[in-house]
């Protein structure tokens, strides 16, 4: 019974110390999705990402999609309306920056690119890098701007906010 319970013990101690060095890689501060119509994503449907307060240094903002081989494109356009609130002297300001990102859906051999799923793709593409101090955060828009007012074929649009890996804390 004795040998059961310190060899528990070490399993538990491996596989604390394993979970505690790979916490702290993951440079992801904020990773969400919104779903869309898979039947058209309309060009008046903005999408609203709302990032709390972050901590001080150097950030990148990938736009993530999710598409279908029904994506009538090889592209989308969109834009990205990067919303800065940010508290000085007591006083809530704000800063609005505004990104045209086009981004590949579709190659020229006419399949999706990106991360292969079972019924979709997942596509990352980098927006923008940019600095933050502490206890900014960000509200972030999303809306496409295609010549047809529905698109099919993107089920979900998402933000991912990194830390830089030199500014992580441990």
């Amino acid at each position: 019974m004795k040998h059961k319970v310190s060899t528990l013990f070490y399993i538990i101690a491996l596989m604390t110390t394993i979970m505690s060095a790979t916490s702290c890689s993951d440079p992801r501060t904020y990773d969400q999705y919104k779903s869309v119509s898979l039947q058209g994503w309309q060009r008046n449907d903005t999408l609203t990402f709302d990032i709390p307060r972050q901590w001080e240094g150097n950030y990148q903002l990938d736009l993530c999609l999710r598409a279908a081989q029904t994506y009538p494109y090889r592209n989308l356009s969109v834009i990205i309306e990067r919303k800065l609130i940010y508290f000085r002297q007591r006083k809530k300001l704000e800063k609005t920056y505004n990104d045209t990102v086009n981004c590949e859906v579709i190659n020229v051999k006419g399949t999706l690119v990106g991360h292969k799923g079972i019924t979709s793709t997942e596509i990352l593409q980098a927006v923008t890098s940019f600095r933050l101090n502490r206890n900014d955060s960000l509200q972030v828009k999303i809306h496409h701007i295609m010549n047809r007012e529905s698109l099919p074929g993107i089920s979900d649009v998402g933000i991912r906010l990194l830390k830089n890996k030199h500014d992580q804390k441990h």
